[in-house]
């Protein structure tokens, strides 16, 4: 048995600025897990003597096995045998009070050393030798809220012999994975785990942040785990969201769609790609959860019920005792058995084989792209059913053509079509969402099989079998560059000299279709040394070198271009460096009806080769407060600020912003000795039409240091600036 700890959540979506900033606090409660071959020892309030009890149990099924018997309580315990794997509520007769709950696992299968050894290679030895062995759980609020972690703990104990495990948990309510990327030192370089689990994925999708830039991060971790740690890392898939209505009557207002369930499958097989790709085991933590599904997916949501709480802090409680009224998006204490549980699988490289195997194959067409999805029967008997397509919230819509239906012997296949009805023509992938589901030339197909009652949810990886451009950052020195393809040709690009920023198309006739890419390039910043007075006053930043935020390329969010000004003209700025001795001065004049605007400036303070590839950061964020103030604060990564200082004041054209960033805020003690800091800058403009999004080298939400820009001390204040060019 082992001591659970509780944990309190959490913000699905938040603003950036403000409530990433503090880790919510966890609370210790004595609860206890027990193997179902054990005898669980219960604390309660009962007097001592026989008592007369009642004891139910909420399986993955749903209610599970019940009993009533009378046990003796001595010394305010009482030992009850398991009945079942799950969820047991222990009563007392004649006392309507009494709730006890506790949960059984059954015992884990036995691992093979040497399987273990593949799966651990750096650590196996250590836990099959008995030695200390250190798991640490990197995760937002479904780790947080849980604890697969501890049960994981407990079984590889059982199976293992080794009472030496311990268990350090870095999840945090709301986080994204750059959260771990940009806290990395203090979440895992500190304490050298052995063993990591990583899991992200619900507030990345939901939030808009790109698949792409999600996975460099999971990346990320994983080799930075093993060098600086010597850890070796399993990854963890993204969990269904089951907020969707599941009954006739269930009517609410704006409902989602009931795809919404499995939101997260295109991420859930990207992080199961990537796994493959670096050779590091992962757990199937999504399927975990879905389990075998219903006759539709209402039904699977439904059955997905003993799975989640009635609310997050309610861990040993299932939303089948509320009538499906509830946490949908938190499992629940029996959710995260089957979490740990297949985590120990991924561990154990214990895999239930495919009855069904699933392909899928992109090709160009004449008109456009087409997509075939392949089943073939690897079971020893008949398999009919149904196969759906569905559009992902983050890919752009999807269309199956013809019924889906099939009916297969041992060992036979299908085949069936696949539209991108919005992809027609290479300049289609251009836009978005296909630019960043279709462009890069691996889509995700999310897809469900419908066969005997159930559904299973999957997504299914379909290649586009053509040369794509190589997604990467460059300088440019000069406006002539060269991209690259993965089959090794190149491509001449001409940049617009007399432009500091903008995008360029990129598309290219190779075999078997088109490679299309769209390249966007941001002039380096330039910054002189010089002392300021930050007083709101531009009279000291008059030679000063301006760059330029809020020409119609730079108004961008999560579905890439997205402007709501009326013009231009409504919110133009400039901004501006200065190199000081203590710090950093920069201004900001900013042209309109910027009055109610906020901003976040963020800042890479790594090396000039690892600028534009994902990282730690830090920040600063101003806003006006409730009383009109306008303050800037620092962001969490960073200890000290002294004398961190802004002043605002209006002018006939807009406003004029000064600042002073001390250095220590960025962990140094002067400016970077090579010249260049990475730096974006993210203007929230709240017009008359809605928030706009200026973003000076950005390309949507500024999480991750791979879209940075850069500042650079110039020798001489003519200095010409190179471009910082990437391909998206």
């Amino acid at each position: 048995m082992v001591t659970m700890k509780i944990k309190i959540p959490f913000v699905l979506c938040f603003v950036f600025y403000a409530a990433v900033m503090l880790a919510a606090p966890k609370e210790s409660v004595p609860v206890k897990y027990y193997f179902t071959d054990e005898t669980a020892e219960i604390s309660c309030k009962a007097p001592d003597g026989e008592a007369e009890y009642e004891l139910k149990t909420i399986t993955r099924g749903g209610w599970g096995p019940s009993e009533s018997g009378k046990a003796t309580v001595k010394d305010g315990k009482i030992q009850l045998k398991p009945l079942a794997e799950g969820i047991h509520v222990l009563t007392f007769k004649n006392d309507a009070k009494s709730d006890i709950r506790f949960l059984a696992m059954n015992p884990p299968p036995k691992i093979d050393p040497e399987v273990m050894r593949l799966a651990l290679p750096r650590a196996a030895d250590k836990i099959l030798k008995g030695e200390p062995f250190k798991i640490l759980a990197m995760g937002d609020s479904v780790t947080n809220t849980g604890d697969f972690e501890n049960m994981l703990a407990a079984m590889l104990s059982r199976a293992t012999g080794n009472r030496n495990i311990t268990v350090v948990d870095r999840s945090y309510p709301g986080r994204s994975i750059d959260a771990s990327v940009r806290n990395f030192k203090e979440d895992a370089v500190t304490l050298k785990p052995d063993f990591a689990m990583i899991m992200y994925g619900l507030n990345d999708q939901i939030c808009g942040c790109s698949l792409d830039g999600f996975l460099e991060q999971y990346e990320w971790l994983a080799k930075h785990l093993a060098d600086e740690c010597g850890s070796d890392t399993i990854f963890l898939q993204p969990t269904p969201h089951i907020d969707i209505p599941v009954k006739k009557d269930d009517s609410r207002p704006d409902p989602n769609p009931p795809e919404y369930a499995f939101r997260t499958v295109g991420f859930a097989k990207s992080v199961e790609l990537l796994a493959a790709k670096m050779k590091i085991p992962c757990a199937e933590t999504f399927t975990a959860i879905w389990g075998d599904g219903g006759a539709t997916i209402e039904e699977s949501a439904l059955k997905m019920w003993p799975l989640y709480p009635p609310s997050y802090s309610k861990q040993f409680a299932s939303m089948i005792e509320t009538d499906g009224k509830g946490d949908t998006i938190h499992p629940n204490a029996l959710g995260h058995l089957m979490m740990a549980k297949a985590v120990y699988n991924a561990i154990a490289c214990r895999k239930v084989p495919e009855l069904l195997e699933k392909k899928a194959v992109s090709v160009w067409t004449d008109s456009g792209v087409k997509s075939t999805i392949s089943i073939t029967n690897k079971s020893d008997k008949a398999m009919s059913g149904k196969l759906a397509v569905y559009p992902r919230l983050e890919c752009g819509p999807v269309v199956l053509q013809g019924p889906g239906e099939y009916n297969l012997k041992p060992g036979e296949a299908a085949e069936f079509k696949v539209e991108w009805p919005d992809v027609l023509k290479p300049e289609d992938l251009l836009k978005y969402p296909a630019i960043t589901c279709l462009a890069p030339g691996n889509p995700i197909i999310s897809t469900l099989i419908f066969s005997d009652g159930k559904i299973n949810a999957f997504g299914i990886s379909a290649p586009l079998g053509t040369a794509t451009f190589v997604r990467e950052c460059m300088v440019a020195e000069s406006p002539k560059i060269q991209v690259r393809l993965d089959n090794g040709e190149k491509m001449e690009v001409d940049l617009p000299a007399n432009r500091d920023n903008g995008r360029i198309p990129l598309i290219r006739k190779v075999p078997n279709g088109y490679a299309v890419a769209e390249l966007a390039f941001c002039r380096y910043s330039s910054a002189v040394k010089d002392e300021a007075v930050v007083d709101g006053e531009d009279k000291e930043w008059t030679e000063n070198k301006w760059s330029v935020v809020g020409e119609p390329c730079q108004a961008r969010w999560v579905k890439g271009a997205d402007d709501k000004r009326t013009s231009p003209d409504e919110c133009m700025l400039q901004w501006s460096t200065k190199v000081g001795k203590d710090g950093i001065f920069m201004a900001i004049r900013a042209n309109g009806s910027v009055e109610n605007d906020n901003f976040t400036m963020f800042f890479d303070t790594r090396k000039p080769e690892l600028l534009g590839t994902p990282g730690p950061y830090y920040w600063v964020s101003g806003s006006k407060d409730k009383n009109g103030i306008f303050k800037v604060s620092k962001g969490e990564t960073s200890k000290k600020a002294t004398g961190l200082a802004v002043n605002w004041k209006k002018t006939d054209y807009g406003a004029f912003l000064e600042l002073f960033i001390p250095y220590d805020l960025l962990d140094m003690s002067s400016w970077p000795e090579s010249s260049d800091l990475g730096f974006s800058l993210w203007w929230n403009h709240k017009g008359p039409n809605g928030v706009t999004h200026l973003m000076w080298s950005e390309d949507g939400h500024p999480w991750n240091t791979r879209w940075y820009g850069v500042i650079r001390l110039a020798k001489q204040p003519d200095e010409m600036m190179p471009w910082m060019v990437r391909i998206k």
